[in-house]
């Protein structure tokens, strides 16, 4: 008989040995789905739906992200709009609808009336009924407000909110602030200009907002020699004061409203006038 430590059977032992190991190891032979029983069918369905679950993950994380166009060619005064793409602008906000300032109740270039309490502004030339969201970059608070009247009239402010704008954005107390504006829908959701709404509105040129008659027809009577039309704007101030805005021309193109304001510009350089493009309406 031979030993069992006798190399022969070292041998043997060790193949055997090796032979349930690749037993233990070879992989289960494959199943059809639906045949088997649930346990199998498991087994052989989990690994492809975690396989596509990894892949989809993997293709929503590496594609760039979707972008809103914000930018646009051409531009003025911080504002930049083209055809087909949100208007975007940047400069100082100011609000009216205080109770001493005479505002509340009025109407507005609209036509309806202005309620202080309602999230309206006013701009000088986007387009009456259009929407703005609006974002204090002070601190960063944004609200959607409904362009409803022209303004602001004075230099350096690009927007007039309502009082209930100005609470929104955090404004109330200081009294302005820097801000941007784009164009949004009902929804707040960017959106182009409508550009026939704007050819039904022309630009114009405000030159001017008088109190004195003769003053007023002096004035007239030199814009209208080198300009040709003139038109006349009945309005009061904030202070209760009632002047007449002098505006020139009626412009169908933004472009040929600035060109007539750097003329007017350097006609009246002597006398600290600073005409601005507004709306006819």
């Amino acid at each position: 008989m031979t030993s069992p430590f006798h190399p022969t059977n070292w041998s043997q032992a060790c193949a055997s040995w090796i032979h349930e190991i690749q037993i233990a190891f070879d992989p289960p032979a494959p199943v059809e789905p639906g045949r088997g029983g649930f346990l199998r069918l498991m087994r052989w369905s989990t690994p492809r739906v975690a396989t596509l679950v990894i892949l989809s993950f993997t293709i929503h994380c590496t594609r760039p992200p979707g972008s809103i166009p914000l930018s646009q060619t051409g531009s003025w005064n911080g504002a930049t709009v083209s055809d087909g793409q949100a208007y975007v602008e940047e400069g100082i906000a100011s609000w009216y609808g205080g109770d001493d300032d005479g505002f509340a109740g009025r109407p507005t270039a609209s036509g309806e009336i202005f309620d202080p309490e309602q999230y309206t502004c006013a701009h000088r030339t986007l387009p009456l009924g259009s929407f703005v969201e609006v974002e204090n970059l002070d601190n960063h608070r944004r609200t959607v407000l409904r362009v409803n009247d022209r303004g602001p009239y004075i230099k350096g402010r690009i927007l007039d909110l309502s009082k209930r704008g100005a609470q929104e954005l955090g404004i109330l107390v200081q009294g302005t602030s820097r801000i941007r504006l784009r164009s949004v829908d009902a929804m707040g959701l960017p959106t182009t200009l409508d550009l026939a709404v704007n050819q039904t509105d022309p630009f114009v040129v405000q030159v001017a907002s008088l109190s004195d008659p003769n003053n007023i027809e002096i004035l007239t009577r030199e814009l209208e020699n080198t300009f040709g039309i003139v038109t006349l704007q009945s309005a009061v101030t904030r202070s209760g004061l009632s002047v007449k805005r002098v505006r020139v021309g009626s412009y169908t193109t933004r472009q040929d409203a600035e060109q007539a304001a750097e003329q007017i510009a350097k006609l009246l350089k002597d006398r600290g006038v600073e005409p601005f493009i507004t709306r006819q309406h």
